[in-house]
């Protein structure tokens, strides 16, 4: 069997054909090399408590993560063609992420979304039912890095660098925000209370990564294998 060539998705203008034709996907020769593989060793770090580290750090490995736009009139068509592919309903508020087997969608800004998928063939199907007239897609599957923060006192660590309120009243579960941690930007999901998936520039992932640990150190923090 032919490997499929791989390639990145460039955004698109409505005037001109997509960039690259290159087909996306679980079979591409080449895979995605995660920024923190070297760095995110499992174990278990900082104080010991009686009860246990009051966290755990996962170096996040989805497939795909795209960032998909709509144009000023066709909102409404990308957002039922994401609904059906994806196999949910896309919030109505920015700020808010909906999540299916087949990903999660956050709905950064108004015809702005951000999905996170384990499915590999996911951007080819998506190219294949994106009109350039009804949107874009742009793989990001090489310049983000993923880190999923859980545990008691996940919000305590943040709270250390992101200004946001963390009050489970005001950033409920589902909400997503963009913010910075120690002057790296970053992209926040509440995934349930005591859990927040982050996603940050892959160039800065490392220096992130340092900043994080070191805020976790008094709660004590263990490391997970990713899947």
């Amino acid at each position: 069997m032919r490997p499929t060539l791989c390639g990145a998705v460039m955004t698109r203008l409505r005037s001109f054909p997509p960039a690259s034709s290159t087909k996306m996907g679980a079979g591409c020769m080449s895979s995605l090399v995660y920024a923190l593989a070297e760095t995110a060793r499992p174990g278990v770090y900082g104080a010991s408590r009686a009860e246990g580290p009051g966290l755990e750090l996962l170096e996040l490995r989805p497939a795909t993560m795209l960032q998909l736009g709509a144009w000023p009139d066709t909102k409404g068509a990308l957002e039922a063609i994401l609904s059906d592919h994806l196999k949910l309903e896309v919030p109505v508020t920015p700020g808010q992420a909906a999540v299916s087997p087949e990903g999660t969608l956050m709905v950064m800004a108004p015809g702005r979304y951000l999905l996170v998928s384990d499915n590999g063939d996911i951007t080819q199907s998506l190219l294949e039912k994106i009109a350039v007239e009804t949107g874009v897609l742009t793989d990001l599957s090489h310049a983000r890095a993923g880190i999923r923060i859980s545990g008691r006192n996940a919000a305590d660590v943040l709270l250390k660098g992101v200004v946001i309120d963390l009050d489970i009243r005001a950033f409920t579960v589902g909400s997503v925000a963009q913010s910075s941690f120690h002057h790296v930007g970053l992209t926040l999901h509440r995934k349930d209370e005591t859990t927040f998936d982050l996603f940050v520039f892959r160039g800065f992932a490392v220096s992130f990564w340092e900043a994080l640990t070191d805020a976790a150190l008094e709660y004590g923090y263990e490391v997970m294998t990713p899947a």
